[in-house]
């Protein structure tokens, strides 16, 4: 049985996502602010970001960047971003956001799958971009530095490009604008083909549940720009709505409150760690909220009752959202204006986005509850935000996208007789941390490279942080080795970004695996628990 949400079907334009954001039809006033950093002052109005985004693509284009080309942003959130972004989008080439906690070997294999041309970055993260680049075969001069450096091209001096816009035939449904990287739902991380179509339609699908909220509004966007939470929800919704945004380099609570006082926003997009800090905290209560409208979680399940005591304790709108990358990410939002809606739940579908609960086991649909809500089953989606597939790989990569189309989340979930949706397992291998994936395949294959290690298997513990976890090792020695676990957590952490790092390893006789050689998933927990009572 297909599901779909409340609000009618769109129609999605026909246009790129440049031709969105900054054409005819765009909203915002040129001389209107787009973006301020409260930390170091810097801003852009309107009229800025469209002269550097051109500027960009000048240049871009005559080193021959185009339609499938792709150029890698490395940056923390700042309002350089955005043309960064967009200049390589009307290239008609795709941007290969990385992740700034990324360490120089992970930058250095999306450079590479991707095929990235040049990577921009900032003097805080060159060291290892640098060395990224290098690893990858690109020249020094392929790496842009916001502030300059000697050896490398000067952002300054693409800025400064005369504007003189490359003709170039863009088709929203096939063209590339973005490869973010993800696991999908097992597996190492693998670049994901998303059209400038996804993007344009998840914009306008999204916009249709905060059509409400009005037009005098603002951001504070503190989720990662490289993250395609932070990439719709914030950068290209905050410019397609004209939405000024209070962009900070990562989350820092008493900066936040700060923000909160001074700059008086009115929409925030969180992440459970955030909102267990909104709901606990007393330093949450030392600032204001009249000017809060409207707080979404998303990125990992929210409890539903931190989100009713936010909503007490602030005297502000809470709602749960779900996404995924491979679907642009967003699927499902509570809407707003409807505070009957368990806020446990992920609420209905978004328009043009059908879904299906499907029994992970017989592959045939869920029956639909008469009353209350359905057995649980595994959530499909489709829609025009639905991925063309994975960089280098088949559409049916790991059976993620399949032959009709359908986007096999991974997640467990029931539904209700109005659509309304609850996670309530993971059934997919990622374990969430910090808002981002952590794939145990990739951290089992770097302790299994570790002379001591015959054998490893990881899973997700949970964190004292609500809705996140810690990954843990169950790590079987080779004959005769000898090192400790906190020899092989350092091992791996001097390998990985900080939120993929290990918080324990514990050694078991043997790592459980199927005939066919796959770790067993759903044992790993009962190995784990049998070696604390052993």
């Amino acid at each position: 049985m297909e599901y779909r949400g409340p609000l009618p079907d769109i129609e999605i334009p026909d246009v790129s996502l440049y031709d969105l954001l900054f054409g005819e039809q765009a909203q915002a006033d040129p001389d209107q602010t787009a973006f301020v950093h409260p930390e170091s002052g810097a801003s852009r109005t309107y009229g800025e970001v469209k002269q550097h985004t051109d500027a960009v693509a000048t240049w871009l284009a005559a080193r021959g960047i185009g339609p499938g080309s792709a150029v890698a942003i490395d940056l923390q959130n700042c309002p350089d971003y955005a043309a960064a972004f967009h200049g390589i989008a009307r290239t008609g080439a795709a941007t290969s956001p990385v992740n700034p906690a990324a360490i120089a070997p992970e930058i250095a294999r999306q450079l590479t799958e991707t095929n990235a041309r040049f990577v921009i970055t900032s003097q805080a993260l060159l060291g290892k971009v640098a060395e990224a680049a290098t690893l990858a075969g690109l020249p020094a001069e392929a790496v842009i530095v916001l502030e300059g450096a000697e050896g490398h091209t000067a952002w300054s001096d693409v800025l400064a490009t005369p504007v003189d816009l490359p003709e170039v035939s863009i088709d929203p449904a096939t063209h590339l604008v973005c490869l973010p990287f993800s696991s999908g739902t097992s597996g190492l991380p693998k670049a994901v083909m998303l059209t400038h179509r996804n993007l344009v339609a998840n914009l306008l699908q999204f916009n249709e549940v905060l059509a409400g909220m009005g037009d005098d509004n603002s951001i504070v966007a503190f989720l990662p720009y490289s993250h395609i939470y932070g990439m719709t929800t914030n950068l290209n919704y905050g410019l397609f709505r004209g939405f000024p945004q209070y962009t900070m380099a990562s989350f820092a609570p008493q900066a936040f409150l700060e923000i909160i006082a001074t700059r008086r926003p009115s929409l925030l997009f969180i992440v459970p760690p955030v909102a267990a800090f909104l709901a606990k905290h007393p330093a949450a209560l030392s600032v204001g909220w009249d000017s809060v409208k409207l707080i979404v979680s998303g990125a990992a399940p929210l409890d539903g009752a931190v989100g009713e005591l936010i909503q007490q304790r602030l005297g502000t709108r809470v709602v749960q959202g779900y996404g995924m990358t491979e679907l642009s990410p967003v699927t499902h939002v509570i809407p707003p204006e409807r505070p009957d809606i368990d806020l446990g739940t992920i609420g209905p579908a978004i328009p043009n986005v059908r879904f299906r609960v499907v029994d992970p086991e017989t592959g045939l649909d869920v029956a639909p509850p008469t009353s209350g809500e359905s057995q649980p089953g595994e959530l499909w989606c489709t829609g025009p935000n639905a991925m063309v597939g994975y960089l280098g790989s088949p559409v049916d990569a790991d059976a993620v996208l399949d032959a009709d189309g359908w986007v096999h989340t991974g997640d467990l979930v029931t539904v209700d007789a109005e659509g309304v949706v609850r996670i309530v397992d993971r059934i997919k291998e990622l374990i969430k941390r910090r808002g981002f994936q952590v794939a145990p395949a990739e951290l089992e294959a770097l302790l299994c490279a570790h002379p001591a290690v015959a054998d490893a298997g990881v899973l997700g513990l949970a964190s004292s942080t609500p809705g996140e976890q810690i990954p843990h090792a169950l790590v079987q020695l080779r004959e005769g080795a000898e090192v400790s676990p906190g020899e092989l957590t350092r091992w791996v952490a001097d390998q990985v970004a900080a939120y993929k790092r290990l918080g324990g390893v514990t050694f078991v006789e043997k790592v459980p695996r199927s005939a066919a050689g796959k770790v067993l998933r759903r044992e790993l927990p009962k190995v784990y628990a049998a070696s604390k009572t052993s």
